[in-house]
């Protein structure tokens, strides 16, 4: 069950994805990014809850409009289990890692499969039941993502792709719902497309540089000229991850 909170905007698309994941016998559920702090939304995905405990929170990764409600879950989840890979998310349980499987459920298929997935930011993960992929920001049902400067890693977001491709020939899952926009029915096209528009970028940031352009904002102003000035700033922020990973980035661009 995906519960859409009512924050659009440029950065948020139509808004963020919170999921309500059910146990096999419907009595028990996981959620998935609580969202940001909204009376509404709140109702709504406690709402589709309903009589269920809930025995688990997962949080992708740190950013606001995913964790920020949080901040009242004493009220609305007492005692309630919150997984994070950041120790100041995580509550009532360790920081989760890599592998960790979480049960919310007393099936043995009442459990999420915790995949490391750092480049949106460093704290990024990704989770797997039932052959789904709940990709938080990592990959997004409409355009591509931002790698946040210095919360991410280009480096560390390529690395995620390939593993996320791997996986899916694996076996591991077949579609992905992301934390922001619809459901994904063809990854492998989307995520080949991710990989090679990265890499597209990346030459076009060397060209930008070999014209002469050394500061985040110079080489800005050329690669990402088009682009409304509503997200002038989140360009600016892939440009310095950019050329972080081209280990040329100024002094100056370091924050």
């Amino acid at each position: 069950m995906r519960i859409r909170a009512n924050n659009p905007s440029p950065m948020t698309l139509t808004g963020t994805n919170t999921y309500v994941i059910t146990s096999a016998d419907d009595t028990s559920a996981v959620l998935i990014d609580p969202g940001p702090e909204l009376a509404e939304h709140r109702e709504n995905f406690l709402a589709e809850l309903g009589d269920r405990k809930l025995s688990a929170i997962i949080l992708t990764h740190q950013h606001d409009d995913h964790s920020e409600m949080l901040g009242s879950v004493e009220q609305w989840a007492p005692e309630v289990p919150v997984h994070a890979v950041l120790e100041k998310f995580s509550r009532l349980s360790p920081p989760v890692a890599d592998g960790d499987m979480i049960a919310f459920g007393t099936d043995k298929a009442d459990v999420m499969e915790v995949v490391a997935t750092p480049g949106h930011t460093m704290d990024s993960i990704s989770l797997i039941h039932d052959h789904v992929l709940y990709s938080g920001d990592t990959v997004l049902g409409e355009g591509t993502t931002i790698v946040t400067h210095p919360e991410g890693s280009l480096r560390d977001y390529l690395e995620s792709l390939d593993r996320l491709i791997r996986l899916l020939g694996e076996g591991g899952y077949s579609t992905i719902e992301p934390a922001h926009g619809p459901s994904i029915e063809s990854p492998a096209q989307v995520l080949e497309y991710y990989r090679s528009h990265r890499l597209e970028r990346i030459e076009q940031v060397r060209a930008a540089r070999a014209q002469g352009a050394m500061s985040a904002t110079e080489v800005c102003d050329i690669v990402y000229h088009d682009v409304d000035p509503s997200v002038r700033g989140a360009a600016e922020q892939i440009v310095r991850a950019q050329l972080n990973y081209l280990g040329a980035l100024a002094p100056d661009d370091q924050m």
